[in-house]
């Protein structure tokens, strides 16, 4: 399909084509990683003043992101029947309430009750981007938007701890949620006064229930959409087992400090930025994106294998476990952001629906993955989190070759 130029509301003011706009969704995107580790250094702080359990406190990130994965599937089918502006000013709405709901939180279980609600918000911030970026664009500028919309998610958990912890040597743990609360009232500003409905008109689904049921079983059925939402859940699960299983293994294992283990954890995330950027760059100047697809897959193959043969051997050490982190995190920013585009583009006036199922499905690999590295741990060995990598990146070359690539040969034909 030739690219299209982008849509644009009566009412919008930030014109689609802009850096404004890119930036604009890149906040929007911004909100649950934000959320979700900007928290991260109060919680001992939450606990004290609260006088909470470890187990308490730590709920507060579980909670949020059991809200933040379970409100797509509602808001979903919404997005479609009544568009994007009102979810998206909804979702922002009540993650701004929240956020100043968990900052004067007079006790453990209202900042946890919170805590579900602004999981809730955040949802749509996380699942409507990628809608928007497919309702206005198409070919190379889709997938060059939807890879600027990744270099935000590989940067979001980079520079989050560094926040929270910089408001927590200024203030406390209720700042930082007073923060958030702040941000999301700025985004909804803007989104109130500078997005249109992106929507194209006409393509409105139905809200009965019978009808709801059909789509999402249209969605699953559709195997190009299913086949990219399963290599973008498993490279997202690939990059889970790494994000779960690195303290373990650097801290814990090789000895690191916390500063060292925040460096390596920064410059690991900042290769998925470079690969992000890598991919915007060629779809700008229409490189094969099957070509670069294809490249990427089977780095983030190779890298794992090479991890688990080294942790088999015994000979993982830290200077050759971080450029082969590395090379799988670049891989990731190429890989989720095409097979992000890959999966919504042929939905229509489903899209919101199908961003739903493909949020759900990463989601619960990236869930699946960190359990297994979890209760695969020996205290020991860095097999848990290699191993997992390894299972996680081959699952979705798997996909690719024999589900995917047949599904988008079938569908050229008839074309």
């Amino acid at each position: 399909m030739p690219d299209t130029p982008p849509l644009r509301s009566a009412r919008a003011t930030i014109n689609p084509a802009t850096t404004a706009f890119i930036l604009f969704l890149g906040a929007l995107a911004a909100l649950p990683p934000l959320s979700i580790d900007m928290g991260l250094p109060g919680l001992g702080q939450v606990q004290e003043s609260l006088n909470a359990t470890a187990n308490q406190a730590t709920m507060t990130l579980s909670l949020f992101l059991l809200g933040f994965a379970m409100a797509p599937l509602v808001l979903g089918p919404l997005a479609d029947r009544y568009g994007r502006r009102p979810i998206l000013l909804w979702g922002l709405a009540v993650f701004t309430v929240a956020g100043l709901g968990c900052a004067m939180a007079p006790s453990i279980g209202s900042l946890l009750g919170f805590r579900v609600l602004q999981g809730i918000g955040a949802g749509a911030g996380a699942m409507l981007p990628v809608v928007i970026v497919r309702d206005l664009f198409t070919g190379a500028q889709a997938r060059a938007r939807m890879s600027y919309v990744t270099l935000v998610l590989g940067i979001g958990p980079i520079v989050a701890p560094a926040l929270g912890a910089g408001i927590m040597a200024l203030s406390g743990w209720r700042e930082i949620y007073g923060a958030l609360s702040l941000a999301g009232a700025i985004i909804f500003v803007v989104a109130f006064w500078s997005f249109g409905e992106s929507a194209k008109p006409g393509q409105r689904s139905s809200l009965r229930p019978r009808d709801i049921l059909r789509n999402y079983r249209n969605v699953l059925s559709h195997r190009v959409f299913l086949g990219f939402a399963l290599v973008n859940g498993l490279t997202f699960a690939a990059m889970f087992a790494y994000i779960s299983g690195s303290p373990l293994v650097l801290m814990a294992n090789m000895g690191l400090s916390t500063g060292a283990y925040s460096l390596i954890f920064a410059i690991t995330a900042g290769a998925m930025v470079v690969g992000s950027s890598v991919n915007g760059w060629a779809a700008t100047r229409e490189m094969s994106p099957k070509m670069l697809f294809r490249t990427a897959m089977a780095l983030l193959v190779a890298s794992p294998l090479l991890l688990v043969i080294l942790t088999l051997t015994g000979s993982l050490t830290v200077p050759v476990l971080v450029p082969l982190i590395a090379v799988t995190t670049f891989s990731l920013g190429i890989v989720m952001p095409n097979s992000t585009h890959g999966a919504l583009q042929p939905m229509g006036r489903t899209a919101g629906v199908a961003s739903a199922v493909l949020r759900a499905i990463q989601m619960a690999c990236g869930a699946a993955a960190s359990g297994l590295v979890a209760s695969l741990y020996d205290g020991e060995s860095a097999i848990a989190m290699t191993g997992t990598m390894l299972l996680c990146a081959a699952g979705a070359a798997i996909v690719y070759l024999w589900m995917l690539k047949p599904a988008l040969a079938k569908a050229a034909a008839a074309a």
